[in-house]
């Protein structure tokens, strides 16, 4: 299945619109949840018959072979289905596939789990649905605290969850987006700075950081790009360059943030709206100190409110962007 960018986005733009349409529902065989597994299992054989002080080397084992396994598998059924049931099939697969992971869709429906009852001041269930997105110690936050962890997981997620999984799908095709999805998911499971996963995860975390360096810069550019024109009138100024610009406000944060990609989503999103995010949060009943992302004051939930709507526009101007470059592969297919 030779894979180039136009020729992929037929099943980018049908991907997304089906992630959108469906959102979880299409869970059957669901590829995350066996990463998930698999990983756990390789991490558990290696630690049983790897000696500790050879963890850092074996760590090298765990995005070879998942990522491996996923890219590698999903490449040979797409060719075996191609083979036996004829390209039309396959292209179902893939389609099908595409829609399971990209996640624009699972994304927004749990922010709105976490301002629903925000905006009901019903923080006890906004701090429980904001710590299943999460993995920051949610116990007695406040109403900005609440809305700080949203936005930002939303907007972090907006790279890993939707930007990044489309570039590499357009790509490399289907193969490619497993190879992504399989980086992250190991990263979610051992990609930790802590004692138990700095050695035996480190590898994980740099493929991890490596894949998304490029999608997350595009995502910054995007957000200025796309979101400029839905900012509201007399809040601030449009121009994207300059020093007195959101952009020029944005590129001096865009590196206020411990990973080398999360600060640009982030930044972007806070000097779009004005509102400062990152700061110190407690992990695991530690507190960790961090920089400000942005200037301005802490956000509000109707900050998240905001989020969420500029968030649907960012959606909506990808949308249109695939339904070009469809238009540019049937012009050179025709």
């Amino acid at each position: 299945m030779g894979a180039n960018l136009l020729s992929q986005a037929p099943v980018a733009l049908l991907g997304l619109a089906g992630d959108l349409l469906l959102g979880e529902r299409l869970f059957f065989l669901h590829p995350v949840p066996l990463m998930g597994r698999m990983a756990g299992a390789l991490e558990r054989w290696l630690r049983l018959h790897v000696r500790e002080e050879r963890f850092r080397s074996a760590g090298l084992l765990l995005p070879l072979a998942l990522c491996g396994a996923f890219g590698g598998g999903a490449w040979l059924l797409l060719e075996l289905v191609a083979r036996l049931l004829g390209p039309g099939a396959s292209a179902l697969l893939a389609l099908f596939w595409a829609t399971q992971l990209l996640a624009a869709r699972s994304l927004y429906d749990h922010v709105v789990a976490v301002l629903s009852p925000l905006l009901a001041k019903d923080r006890a269930t906004a701090r429980q649905a904001l710590s299943r997105i999460v993995g920051r110690d949610t116990e007695g936050l406040s109403e900005s605290d609440i809305s700080r962890g949203a936005l930002e997981s939303l907007w972090e997620n907006a790279n890993d969850a939707l930007v990044a999984p489309l570039f590499y799908l357009l790509l490399g095709g289907v193969p490619l987006l497993f190879v992504y999805k399989a980086a992250s998911t190991l990263d979610s499971l051992v990609g930790y700075k802590n004692e138990r996963y700095l050695r035996i995860g480190w590898a994980s975390a740099r493929l991890d950081d490596l894949l998304a360096y490029i999608p997350a810069r595009l995502t910054f550019l995007f957000m200025f790009l796309f979101l400029l024109p839905f900012l509201p009138e007399g809040s601030g100024s449009r121009r994207l360059f300059g020093k007195e610009s959101r952009f020029f406000v944005a590129f001096r944060f865009r590196r206020a943030h411990p990973s080398p990609n999360s600060g640009y989503p982030l930044s972007a999103f806070a000097a779009l709206r004005g509102i400062r995010l990152g700061g110190g949060a407690s992990y695991f009943g530690r507190w960790v100190e961090k920089p400000p992302i942005g200037e301005g004051p802490a956000p509000t939930p109707v900050d998240l409110v905001a989020g969420l709507f500029l968030y649907r526009m960012f959606v909506f101007s990808l949308l249109v962007l695939l339904c070009l470059l469809v238009f540019l592969w049937w012009r050179e297919a025709a």
